[in-house]
């Protein structure tokens, strides 16, 4: 399944790399920074491990980022919003 995930911080971040082990992820985000380090397989934030799978998974293609909303909808089977509230 093709999911994107809005908002790459805290829980997104987290969400994508988990959800990678089984999916394809979109990553969608504003931020250029946080595309960045996704795109070079690192975490934009610090958790135990995430760098490690974040790397694992940008490395399999199971990870991408992007900042272009309506194209990850588009490729999507399902779409997950984790934005700051």
């Amino acid at each position: 399944m093709n999911i994107s995930i809005f908002g790459l911080g805290y829980v997104g971040a987290v969400t994508s790399a988990c959800l990678a082990k089984t999916h394809n992820i979109i990553g969608v985000d504003p931020d250029p920074y946080k595309l960045s380090l996704i795109r070079a397989g690192k975490s934009p934030i610090i958790e135990e491990g995430l760098d490690e799978l974040v790397s694992r998974m940008v490395k399999l293609g199971r990870i991408v980022a992007t900042e272009h909303a309506q194209e990850a909808v588009l490729r999507s089977d399902l779409s997950i919003v984790c934005v700051g509230t």
